[in-house]
């Protein structure tokens, strides 16, 4: 139910003659991601879960005993960034693409959406089930934090379409009061927000990074649209020279007329 209102929008958005399109997309973004991080990258995040494992209590302790009303305030303000607030995020987010006619929004709605799905909805309850950790707090399935994942999931997503360094770090900085929260509110051990962090970041990266590939075109077509799909390999920096596609590198999908 949490999804729903996000699914309905990108359905009135997306619409019929380019469901195709999107349903590709997140197809190719299922696939990049179950492809997993790269070793470097998987090493990392395995060392930093497991030097989080050796603080987790001492953590937990200092939370414990350094409560106050300040930290209650900015604690509880950013929580729920990392849980159903995420999905009206992406909605508001989508919603200003769609009045602004901001192609940028829209794709990060869609990305955050699809990302959101797989790191969320699918990775993490599949590692809570089969690990099964007692929380701080006494309760159970405690590895990873989910809020942490859908929150670095986000901000991921966020930095890979942002064109200022400020809001890659104002992204990443939200991200990380979710993590604080859930281990100041005694609902995480450390290396449970370490390591949805880590899960959410790799998912957001993979699907913001993967579709960046696909350059979207609307065309006309006798008897009705179509949409011009290009693939072409990220460039390695703004300034290289773009080239004309080859014959072989796209491809015209005729759709009848939208509905």
């Amino acid at each position: 139910m949490r999804a729903l209102a996000v699914v309905l929008l990108a359905s009135l958005t997306f619409g019929c003659a380019s469901a195709k399109l999107y349903t590709k997309r997140a197809a190719h973004d299922v696939v990049a991601v179950a492809h997993g991080p790269r070793l470097k990258s998987a090493a990392i995040a395995v060392a930093a879960t497991g030097a989080a494992l050796l603080v987790d209590d001492e953590v937990a302790r200092i939370a414990r005993n350094n409560q106050s009303r300040a930290l209650d305030r900015i604690a509880d303000a950013v929580e729920p960034l990392g849980g159903g607030d995420s999905d009206k995020v992406i909605a508001g987010v989508l919603l200003y693409g769609l009045a602004a006619k901001n192609a940028t929004a829209k794709s990060i709605a869609f990305d955050a959406f699809v990302a959101s799905l797989l790191a969320s909805h699918a990775i993490v309850p599949v590692v809570k089930q089969l690990t099964d950790r007692t929380r701080p707090n006494g309760g159970d399935q405690s590895f990873p934090s989910n809020h942490a994942a859908e929150a670095f999931t986000l901000a991921s997503v966020v930095a890979e379409h942002a064109s200022r360094p400020w809001m890659k770090r104002a992204a990443y900085g939200i991200a990380g009061g979710v993590a604080f929260a859930r281990v100041y509110h005694d609902a995480h051990w450390t290396s449970d927000v370490v390591a949805g962090a880590a899960i959410g970041t790799f998912v957001g990266h993979t699907v913001a990074k993967t579709n960046v590939a696909f350059a979207v075109s609307p065309v006309v077509v006798r008897g009705g649209g179509g949409i011009l799909v290009t693939w072409h390999p990220r460039r390695a920096s703004a300034s290289a020279p773009s080239r004309a596609p080859s014959a072989e590198s796209h491809r015209l999908a005729r759709t009848p007329a939208a509905p």
